[in-house]
C-alpha cells in the first residue's frame, strides 16, 4: 500500500481483492482536498507499481457538474502540485480509466452516479467489486451511507472511511450502528494514512528486529516521547471541515494517538493485521484521560478572516498535551503530542529522548542522545527535540 495511505486492519489478509478481479473505486469528494493531498496521488501511485487490479475504472463523485476529460485535467493538476515525483509518463494510460459523476449522491437524488457506475462496471468487466472510499467531511458520512444502501451499492462491496469517524464517543457509535446495517465489518475499512507510511512502520523494524533499540525501549532508558506534526498550511480550502473539527479532533486524538500506540505497543504475536491491531488496541486501552491542565491549545492570527469562518470562532488549530501511558513499560514517561496549522515549519517525526548515559561520559543532561523517526523519511540519530 502506498505509504500516503494507512488502513486499519480489520479483515484478514485473505479478504482482500485480488488484482484479477475487475473493481470500480468510487472517490466521493474528489475534488475536495483530501483527494488532491492525499488520495489521488496514493491512487496514482498504486498504479505506477502495478497493485491496482488488472481492470478498474476511479469514478470521482462531487457535487459540481464536471466531465470526465475536465476531471482527467483535474487530477492531472493534482499530481503535478501535490506528488511531484510521480512518473506521469504512465498518466495517459492510467486516464483512460478515470471518470467523473456530477450531481452529488444522496438517498433521494443520486446525480449521474448510478449511471456512471453502471457505465464503469459494463466496462471492467463480469462481476465487478465496488470499493466506496468517503473522502468526505464526516458530516456527510451518515447520508453517503444511506444513499449507498438505498441504491443497492453496498452488494459485493467494501467501503473506506476517513477519519474522523465521529467527533464523540456517541457519535462513533451511532455512525457505526448505521454503519452496520448497510456492511457487515468484513466491508468497513477504518482509515489512517499515517499508519500507512513507511516511515512509521519503519518503528516495527527498528524495535522488534534490532535488540540494540527493542532492549532499550522503556522507562527505564527513554525519559520522553515526543511526537510532532508542525504544518505550515492554513485551512483555506476546508474551512467548514475544520472549523466543525479543529486540530485536537483532526489530529490528535486520531493520527498522533495512533503514532503513540505504534510506539507503546507491547510486542504483538505477529506481524499480521490482526495482532498488530490487538496490540495497538490494547495500549490504547492504557492511555490516562488527558488531564486538562496538560492540555494547551491555540488558534493561529488571522484564522477567523478566512472565508467561511465565524468572526467569534474558538475552534483550536494548534494542540499541544502530555499523554501518560499506564504500563509498566511507560510508567512515568511523559508522551509530548503537538501539531498545529500555520507554524513556521512542516515535519511529521517522532523522537525517543534517552536518559543520561551512566559511567565516566555521563552526559549532563543538557544535549540528550536522541533517536528521530522521520514520517518523510528513514529514521536518523539527530541533535535535541524542543524540550516539554
Amino acid at each position: 500500500m502506498s505509504d500516503r495511505l494507512g488502513i486499519l486492519p480489520n479483515v484478514s489478509d485473505a479478504a482482500a481483492p485480488t488484482t484479477d478481479q475487475p473493481t470500480v473505486l468510487v472517490l466521493y469528494g474528489g475534488t475536495g482536498d483530501l483527494a488532491k493531498r492525499m488520495v489521488l496521488p496514493a491512487i496514482y501511485e498504486l498504479y505506477t507499481r502495478d497493485l491496482l487490479p488488472r481492470a478498474f475504472k476511479l469514478v470521482g463523485n462531487g457535487r459540481g457538474d464536471v466531465g470526465h476529460e475536465d476531471f482527467r485535467s483535474h487530477v492531472h493538476d493534482v499530481l503535478t502540485e501535490f506528488s511531484p515525483e510521480s512518473d506521469l509518463t504512465k498518466f495517459d494510460a492510467f486516464a483512460a480509466n478515470v471518470m467523473f459523476a456530477g450531481g452529488g449522491f444522496k438517498s433521494d437524488d443520486p446525480g449521474s452516479l448510478l449511471d456512471v457506475i453502471a457505465e464503469a462496471e459494463s466496462e471492467v468487466g463480469k462481476d465487478p467489486a465496488l470499493l466506496h472510499y468517503l473522502a468526505i467531511p464526516p458530516a456527510a458520512f451518515e447520508e453517503t451511507t444511506k444513499a449507498i444502501k438505498e441504491h443497492g451499492l453496498n452488494r459485493n462491496a467494501k467501503a473506506v472511511y476517513e477519519k474522523p469517524y465521529g467527533h464523540s464517543v456517541e457519535s462513533l457509535v451511532e455512525l457505526d450502528d448505521l454503519v452496520h446495517t448497510v456492511f457487515d465489518e468484513e466491508q468497513v475499512y477504518r482509515i489512517d494514512h499515517f499508519l500507512g507510511k513507511e516511515a512509521t512502520q519503519n518503528l516495527h523494524i527498528v524495535r522488534f528486529a534490532n535488540r540494540l533499540f527493542g532492549d532499550v525501549w522503556n522507562s527505564e532508558h527513554i525519559a520522553q516521547v515526543q511526537i510532532d506534526v508542525p504544518e505550515t498550511l492554513d485551512i483555506a480550502d476546508r474551512a467548514g471541515f475544520y472549523d466543525a473539527t479543529g486540530a485536537a479532533l483532526d489530529m490528535l486524538v486520531t493520527h498522533l494517538f495512533q503514532v503513540a500506540a505504534e510506539v507503546a505497543m507491547e510486542p504483538p504475536l505477529s506481524m499480521s493485521a490482526d495482532d498488530l491491531q490487538a496490540a495497538r488496541e490494547s495500549v490504547i486501552g492504557a492511555f490516562r484521560p488527558l488531564d486538562p491542565n496538560e492540555v494547551v491549545y491555540g488558534q493561529y492570527a488571522g484564522y477567523r478572516e478566512t472565508e467561511g469562518i465565524a468572526a467569534d470562532s474558538t475552534t483550536d488549530t494548534f494542540v499541544a498535551a502530555r499523554l501518560w501511558v499506564d504500563t509498566h513499560r511507560w510508567q512515568g514517561v511523559p508522551f509530548l503530542l503537538r501539531t498545529g496549522k500555520k507554524l513556521a515549519v512542516s515535519a511529521q517525526r517522532v523522537s525517543l529522548v534517552f536518559r543520561p548515559a551512566e559511567g565516566p561520559l555521563r552526559s549532563t543532561g543538557k544535549i540528550p542522545n536522541v533517536v528521530t523517526f522521520d514520517f518523510g523519511t528513514r529514521y536518523s540519530t539527530t541533535s535535541p527535540p524542543s524540550s516539554g
